[in-house]
Parts: C-alpha cells; structure tokens; sequence
C-alpha cells in the first residue's frame, strides 16, 4: 500500500506532503485546484513519460517520492529478477531535471522506466474519467474475465508462447520474402561484386588520392611557399637562422651571470635547433616537389572510378565500399542456404501454433466457464447501485486464428431497461451507468488482481443522491481489503472516508499553488457543508454534512 508521497517542483505544486492509511482515502476541491496535477505528479513514479514542461521553477529538478508497504512473499521474485535490494518499506523516486533528464530509483538504485513500470502495475491502479471508456474494449473486456477466473498466470504464459511464435512466423515471412527477392537478385547481386572486385581498391585508396590531387593541383603555389620559407630560414643574406644564432651569442656572453639569462641563453638554442630542424625539412619536401601529368591523369581517371561506386551505392568512404561488398557477398553466399533455413523454420513454428491452440483452447475454456459468474456478480452490485432493471450478459466468440489474447472474441451486452434488447455497451449505457458499470468492473478486477492501492479519479462522474451513496459504500467494502483512495465532488462519497484531504490553491509569493491539507471533524463538516450548499453555507447545509459524517 502507499505510506507516503511527496511531490516537488511539479506543475503548479511547491512542495506537498501526503500521509495515507489503509481504508479508504477521499480527496475534494473545487474545479480547477489541482487533483488531476496531483494523480499526474503520481503517474510519473508508475512510469509516465514527461519533460520539463512539469517543473514549476525551470532551474530545479522535479522529485516525485513514493513510499510503499510491500509483503516479501509477494515481491521478493521481482526484486531478485532485477537484482535489487529489497525493502518491506520500499521507496520508489522519480527526477525530472531541468534539462529534461529522467531518472528513475528503486530503493536509491537506478532502473530503467520498464522495470519501474512493471512493479508499479502491481502496486497502484489509476482509474482516471477517461478510463471509463476503457469499457467499451475488447480487450479490456477480456482482461476482466481473466481477473474474475484467476487466469493471470495462464494467460501470461500463453502470451509468451503467442510472442515467441509470432516473432518466429514473422521471420519466416521476412525469410521467404527475402528468398524469393533473392532469386531475382542474384545475377545483379553477382555483376555488383564483379564490379566493385574489378575496381582492386586499396584501403583508403580514395582519401589518398584525394590527399595526393590536393598536392598536384597546388604544386606551384606550394613550391612558392617552400622556397620563399627556405629562403627566409637559411638562404637569404638577413636569413632568421642566421640572426637567431647571433642573438645566442650575444647571450653567451651573459648566461652565467643568472639563472633567468641562462634560462633564456637555453630556450635560444631550442629554438635554434628547432628550426633547423624545420628548415631541414622544407628543403627537402622542396626538393621532392615533382609534378608528373601522367599521373594526374591516371588519378583522376581512378578517383572518378571510385566516386562512381560511391554515388551508385550512395556511399562516401573507402571504407564503406569494402563493407558493401562483404555485404553482398554475405547476400550470395546466404541466398544458397535460405531453402534450408525456410524447411527448418516452417516446423518450428508449426509446432508452436499447435502448442499454441492447445494452450488457447484450455485458455477458452476456463473464460467460458466463468462467464456467468461474472454476468451475475456484476447484475448483482448493479442492482445494489440503483439499477434493479439492469440486464449484462457476456457474448463470446471463437476465432479461427489465435491471436494475442486466444480464440475468444468477447463482448459485452447491456440494458439498464426490463424487456429491452441487450446491446453492445456503446450503444445502450449513459455516462453514469458507465460510471456504474466501470465501479463494479474495477471491484472485481481489484480483487482478482491482488492490487494493493487503486485510486478513482471522479468514478462517480454523472450520478448523485442514493445512488453516490451506493456506490460510496462499494468503495467503502472495496478498502476492508486493499486501500482505496477517491477523488470525489460528491458529499455522499467524501463522508465515507476515513481519511480526508482537501486540494485548494492560494497565492504564494506572487505565484498560484496548489497545496493540501488534511481535515479533521469539524473541517470536515464544513468541506461537505459547502459541497452540498456552494461556498453560502446554511445551517440546514452543516446539518445535513454531520449526518453524513455521523458526527
């Protein structure tokens, strides 16, 4: 269950702390105070992407902390698969930094978003409002009748069998379609080699070439260069070797007198035979300067054979065109082998595809048993919400082809009308019968699922009076086991917490924040008073909230 929160630098929120129980947990304020900046600071420690959009001060990192309580017997398997240390009270971090870093921490280690992700789902459930709609799929549909059969395991298994026979169907498709582009490519594929085999590059042919050309093309203005410095060095009359060394002899006649002169009188004779050195060299790559017109035609014929590999294969280097060959090489020499590798792979996935229909077919099974389990609880709590007309009926399907949930095609069937036809639920059910709907959905989920917190963003959306006391008192039932926390506008709601905050902004040093504070009795009169009266509080309106309150 989730012990604490603290949530730092995000959106409009400063800084909050939030203590939780076990029970059931209510949060009220008005539109616009800042629940859904509250649940979406919280889904970043459940594996949300975010930016830096989220900071509030753009010079400081974002911290969303989360402390939880975990059983060992539950946990310690995750732990040790990802190699942490486990904690019974388990701190889970989440940083934004202000350059837009994520990082994440399990017990002060760093993990990755995926690791994060997979623990959390099985800690905390967010029903947000526009996961009602959620009801409507399919595939949520399925994923209920799994929870309400307990087929989790089972369906975790067959999933992993579907993965590894999808991925080895995909690559025989991929192997097959290369096979036959290979026929038709191969001749090509061959005059390719020849080709590129015919040109007998060298490594880095092309560079030097290029390097060499830079030379040829340049050779009067560089054998200009080489003389002029050779001359300026040693040739001239005033050369800077000559002046230099006169310069050193001046100072040899001073260089013992101190350690400075000395120090001076040495780096003179550095320099001296530094350039000496340099003079040495320039005279000779003078002297070896030649130009040779046949050669630069045989260069230029040679580099324009090469480019013409490269812009034909959309390569730039030397080094590419070798790799392209190896590659194509590669390419024939598999295009021999790729009957082999089909036959082989063609058995492997026949043998998974009939592992996989024997696991769907008992998967479907096992769903088809339960489906009237399910249609009965779930007519049973909509009748305990106001609905006594109410008909649901699961109508299942076998596929031809298994797919990644089995040969079941499920949907479900409601009417909230006696001796009307069942429809499909985007057809026959209103917002607050959804709402409904979705409340019993995730109570069965929530049981099956062993989830130690689930929290409901306004679940009560578009009912009221009896029927959000109703639904009030599931919530209520729903925390004797796991912990239940639930944003709420509803009076008849908020009075059945055990423990109540209340989100409201204020200005703070010229800026909006949200902030929250916890309600004891006498706050918590008010808070419902004005719920169920507008911010004109009447009598009537704080007696009717202490009946609620039962205080």
């Amino acid at each position: 269950m989730l012990k604490h929160l603290s949530i730092t630098n995000y959106a409009i929120i400063k800084q909050v702390e939030l203590k939780f129980n076990a029970g059931f947990t209510v949060i009220t304020g008005e539109t616009g105070a800042g629940k859904s900046i509250l649940l979406g600071a919280l889904s970043l420690i459940l594996g949300k992407r975010a930016d830096t959009s989220v900071l509030n001060d753009k010079q400081k990192k974002c911290i969303v902390e989360g402390e939880f309580n975990l059983q060992e017997e539950n946990y310690i398997h995750f732990f040790n698969e990802n190699d942490l240390d486990y904690e019974g009270s388990t701190i889970i971090r989440r940083e934004i930094s202000a350059s837009g870093k994520s990082r994440a921490f399990i017990n002060d280690t760093p993990v990755s978003l995926a690791v994060l992700k997979e623990l959390t789902s099985q800690l905390v459930d967010i029903h947000s409002q526009h996961q009602t709609l959620q009801i409507k799929d399919s595939k949520f549909q399925i994923n209920v009748i799994d929870a309400f059969a307990n087929l989790g395991t089972m369906y975790k298994a067959y999933a992993k069998t579907y993965a590894e026979y999808l991925n080895n169907r995909n690559r025989l498709n991929e192997l097959i379609n290369v096979a036959n582009n290979a026929k038709t490519d191969t001749d090509y594929i061959t005059f390719q080699v020849k080709e590129i085999e015919a040109l007998d590059l060298k490594p880095n042919e092309k560079e030097n070439i290029e390097s060499e050309l830079e030379i040829i093309n340049n050779a009067e203005e560089i054998k200009s260069v080489l003389e002029n410095t050779g001359n300026g060095l040693i040739n001239s009359e005033q050369n800077l070797l000559s002046e230099l060394r006169n310069v050193s002899s001046q100072f040899s006649k001073i260089n013992n007198c101190s350690t400075e002169y000395n120090s001076i009188y040495e780096r003179l004779n550095s320099l001296i035979i530094e350039l000496e050195d340099v003079a040495k060299e320039i005279e000779n790559a003078n002297n070896s300067l030649s130009f040779n017109p046949e050669n630069l035609s045989y260069l230029n014929d040679r580099i324009g054979r090469i480019f013409s590999i490269e812009q034909k294969h959309n390569l730039s280097t030397t080094e590419e065109i070798f790799q392209l060959l190896e590659k194509l090489k590669l390419q024939l020499s598999e295009s021999n082998s790729y009957e082999e590798k089909i036959i082989e792979l063609t058995s492997t996935v026949t043998e998974q595809k009939e592992v996989l229909l024997e696991a769907a077919k008992i998967l479907s099974l096992k769903r088809r048993e339960s489906l009237k389990g399910v249609s009965d609880e779930i007519v049973n709590n909509l009748n305990l919400l106001g609905m006594p007309d109410a008909s649901f009926e699961v109508k299942h399907q076998m596929l031809d082809e298994p797919n990644e949930f089995g040969l079941d095609k499920i949907d479900f069937l409601f009417t909230s009308n006696r001796g009307f036809e069942l429809k499909e639920l985007s057809k026959a059910a209103s917002g607050g019968e959804l709402s409904r709907l979705m409340l019993t959905i995730k109570s069965i989920l929530a049981n099956n699922k062993n989830l130690s917190s689930i929290i409901f963003d306004e679940i009560d959306s578009g009912v009221s009076g009896d029927i959000a006391d109703k639904m009030a008192n599931i919530m209520k039932q729903m925390s004797s086991s796991m912990q239940v926390i639930a944003i709420t506008h509803l009076p008849q709601v908020a009075a059945k917490g055990e423990m109540h905050y209340k989100i409201y902004k204020e200005n703070k040093e010229g800026k909006t924040l949200t902030t929250l504070s916890t309600l004891d009795n006498s706050s918590r009169v008010e808070e419902l008073a004005k719920m169920l009266s507008g911010k004109e509080l009447s009598s009537a309106a704080r007696e009717n909230a202490r009946t609620l309150l039962k205080v």
